[in-house]
């Protein structure tokens, strides 16, 4: 709805004798050509321009009671699809999808994925970032050297929701890659990394279906980590990593106490 001001403009510029194609280019992205054209419209006929109510024909489907009625459908489920819930209701999928935007101001979201903490382990992260805030100054948590392992699949990311095969059947879409095998036991391979607030430290890349050991953990990671941390912070860093059981060996952590100037001990690891 255009304020008052721009309305009043508009009836001074057709007294004045301005057609609405003058209006419109003088008055170019506050006011249309169409618009004020139905301006005009409504001015010569009633001598007023009434934007009190909305143009056009009364709404007969997207009234109150369906907006409130999709509404509470949401608030009792909200993992639903949009084409289901039209279907359900008897309305098109663009009803619908007018109503969940414009109406209700609701977006789609993906679930997000995130680690299973139960309460111990939310408790251990809310005391593990008290402790860096009280123990730690500033200048100090920017030499904290975070280091974590992660397995990746050999086999390529695939998506239901993107990947499609258009075939008349499902046997010819069988026959034109429409199928995906894949194995019960994929392999998998191990990625090391460390992150500083100055870089990435370079990755250690395991064999596949290669773990990780006390063995090679004290052999392969630990160095390749002290070497990093003197390249990325100057030697002066924190070695911080978290509470999986071949890092918590004692002979690991005679290892890093002997060679790290400063590490997070096992009491203060936090639940990856």
């Amino acid at each position: 709805m255009k304020s008052k001001d721009i309305r009043k403009v508009v009836l001074r510029m057709t007294d004045d004798g301005m057609s609405s194609l003058q209006i419109g280019k003088q008055l170019r992205k506050v006011v249309s050509e169409r618009t004020a054209r139905r301006w005009q419209h409504s001015y010569r006929s009633t001598s007023t321009i009434d934007l009190e109510t909305p143009a056009g024909r009364p709404r007969i489907i997207r009234t109150k009671n369906l907006i409130r009625k999709v509404k509470n459908r949401f608030i009792y489920k909200s993992q639903q699809s949009g084409r289901k819930l039209a279907n359900s209701l008897g309305i098109s999928k663009g009803t619908i999808s007018h109503i969940i935007h414009d109406d209700l101001h609701l977006h789609a979201y993906h679930v997000t994925i995130e680690p299973n903490l139960n309460y111990e382990h939310e408790q251990r992260r809310v005391s593990f970032a008290y402790w860096v805030r009280k123990s730690l100054r500033k200048k100090d948590r920017e030499k904290i050297l975070f280091t974590d392992e992660k397995y990746f699949e050999l086999d390529n990311i695939f998506n239901r929701q993107n990947e499609r095969v258009y075939a008349p059947c499902r046997q010819d879409a069988d026959e034109h890659k429409g199928t995906r095998p894949t194995a019960k036991f994929p392999k998998r391979i191990m990625v090391w990394l460390a992150a500083s607030k100055n870089d990435l430290s370079l990755p250690i890349i395991f064999e596949p279906s290669e773990t990780l050991t006390q063995e090679n953990y004290i052999e392969i990671v630990l160095p390749h980590a002290q070497a990093e941390g003197q390249r990325l912070l100057c030697g002066d860093f924190i070695y911080q990593q978290d509470n999986a059981t071949p890092l918590k060996h004692k002979d690991s952590i005679a290892w890093i106490k002997k060679n790290f100037p400063r590490f997070i001990d096992e009491k203060k690891m936090t639940p990856q």
